[in-house]
């Protein structure tokens, strides 16, 4: 195949586009695999996790979207985490000046335990909905969740310009609770 494959480098967004609405199952060199062909004629090769956060953001083709691949350390123990983000934008409109906010992040460890996998903001919402007793509460939630979208967005626009930039769990705590005194006050 004389398509350029596109190389996850470890802890850098990379922006594609998908040609197709899925992809197709492959047996790769490190297990099964979904080789994707996307918008720039470029192809690539993602864990089945990828495929799954694709389908849960509702990705179609021709929208422009951020895959990153990051490493995670638990101790002496390092696994993969792929993390997938939307632009909400297609494959042919510019870029915006910054980053946006509206976007969700999923992520999935690269076992593919149970339980390895958060979902989308929406989802997010949706399981604790229940547990939530008041309104003040569901708006504390959706602080928070914008917290993460706005520091994974940040990040990803840093990365796409040159720029290595990670925010703390202390950071989008601040984040959050800055976007949620601005609103109830």
């Amino acid at each position: 195949m004389g398509s350029d494959k596109v190389h996850f480098q470890t802890n850098v967004p990379a922006e594609v586009a998908l040609k197709y609405g899925d992809g197709k199952d492959v047996a790769g060199q490190y297990g099964d695999q979904v080789l994707y062909t996307l918008t720039d004629g470029r192809v690539m090769y993602v864990p089945p996790i990828v495929r799954k956060q694709i389908q849960d953001l509702g990705i179609a083709k021709g929208e422009l979207f951020t895959i990153t691949k990051t490493e995670k350390k638990n101790g002496t123990r390092r696994t993969i985490e792929w993390i997938v983000s939307t632009s909400g934008r297609a494959a042919d409109q510019p870029a915006r000046a910054g980053p946006t906010v509206n976007s969700c992040a999923a992520r999935g460890g690269s076992d593919g335990a149970p339980g390895s996998t958060n979902g989308s903001r929406s989802s997010i919402a949706a399981e604790h909905r229940g547990s939530l007793a008041s309104g003040g509460q569901q708006f504390l939630l959706q602080a928070f969740t914008a917290a993460v979208d706005v520091a994974t967005e940040t990040e990803r626009y840093a990365g796409a310009h040159g720029i290595s930039l990670q925010f703390t769990s202390e950071d989008v705590r601040q984040i959050g609770l800055s976007i949620y005194a601005r609103a109830a006050g």
